[in-house]
């Protein structure tokens, strides 16, 4: 599996001023100015068009302290500029919250997701997962089930209404958080464990995408081996009552989904890489679900060694758009697929 899954959607988003001190709520709701050492948006709802919700991280120092930790980031844009959000960020001096999703049902609800990391010596970090809500006017941490393991956190989340949100992730221990997959209902008032299959090896969903309570894709990896680096494409669909793993072809060494998109519940297309047999060169890889089963599609590959898709969005199963990078000469470049229904074709991007 190439790539970090908690980079895994869109990252390319401009940032408001980060550079300048930022005014934040603090544990107790206080504000305070502090300096954004480093800062990443990893993934983007949009209700409209002049309605997106961003939701990401940066690190900074503790607001009257000299510790450091990572905060949970928010930005909103209103259709001609991004704007800060405050964000509810519990101390944790060393770890900190991170968002890696975030799923917009309307202006005035929407859902994060991520972990917190606590450090707990000698230098060991527990994972658990994080959610937060937004009601149009403000962000709140929203308590999630306590784990019986010490390593989890939710990667991926999908909101088709303010009273129904399906997140998903792995769970495990500090040392091997990818021992089994994880997932969450939200039913607008609590967050639920909901079981999932077992699947062999290390194991993570990355990524869901929901059209409705009682249909859900979710999509990552499974046997994946530490010591090759290498795993196989893992597909889950949820029915309303149980999830259920969906076969997917899993090209060459090892393979891998970092998004999926589903404009119907018969019509999902799930974006990721694989790699040659001999591991040194990755390429973009497509699969479309019909409902009944996925098959791999084509894919341009602009990179000569390194290719991949990290993020999808479908207004129809003949309309979606797919974004990751490739590897240029000496460098990594921003790459961007469109899917007509037929094909995938390359379209050009900035380069910044």
């Amino acid at each position: 599996m190439t790539g970090n899954r908690l980079h895994l959607l869109l990252r390319t988003l401009t940032l408001p001023a980060l550079a300048a001190p930022l005014a934040l709520a603090g544990p107790a709701g206080a504000s305070a100015s502090q300096q954004v050492i480093n800062a990443s948006l990893n993934s983007v709802s949009c209700p409209a068009a002049n309605d997106c919700m961003a939701a990401g991280w940066f690190l900074g120092q503790i607001p009257g302290t000299s510790g450091f930790q990572n905060f949970p980031l928010a930005e909103h844009w209103n259709g001609s500029t991004w704007t800060v959000l405050p964000t509810p960020a519990p101390r944790h001096p060393g770890g900190g919250e991170l968002l890696s999703s975030v799923s917009c049902a309307s202006s005035t609800s929407c859902m994060a997701v991520g972990q917190t990391q606590v450090e707990v010596p000698p230098g060991v970090t527990i994972q658990h997962p994080f959610a937060e809500s937004w009601n149009g006017t403000r962000w709140q941490a929203v308590p999630t089930p306590k784990m019986a393991h010490t390593g989890a956190t939710l990667n991926g989340v999908s909101c088709t209404s303010g009273s129904d949100c399906m997140a998903v992730g792995n769970v495990g221990t500090p040392q091997n958080d990818t021992m089994f997959t994880l997932a969450e209902r939200w039913n607008g008032t609590t967050w639920t464990v909901v079981g999932t299959p077992r699947t062999p090896g290390g194991t993570a969903l990355n990524t869901v995408s929901c059209t409705g309570p009682s249909a859900c894709m979710a999509a990552g990896f499974s046997n994946f081996n530490n010591g090759t680096g290498a795993s196989l494409t893992l597909a889950e669909q949820w029915n309303g009552a149980a999830w259920q793993i969906r076969a997917t072809p899993a090209p060459g060494r090892s393979a891998g989904f970092g998004g999926v998109a589903c404009a119907s519940a018969a019509a999902c297309m799930g974006v990721g890489s694989w790699t040659d047999p001999t591991g040194e060169s990755s390429f973009n890889l497509a699969e479309a679900w019909n409902g009944t089963s996925w098959s791999i599609i084509r894919t341009p590959d602009p990179g000569s060694s390194a290719n991949e898709l990290r993020g999808v969005a479908c207004t129809s199963p003949s309309g979606c758009m797919a974004v990751g990078d490739f590897a240029g000469i000496g460098n990594e470049l921003t790459l961007a697929e469109a899917w007509n229904g037929t094909s995938w074709s390359v379209v050009k991007t900035p380069h910044p």
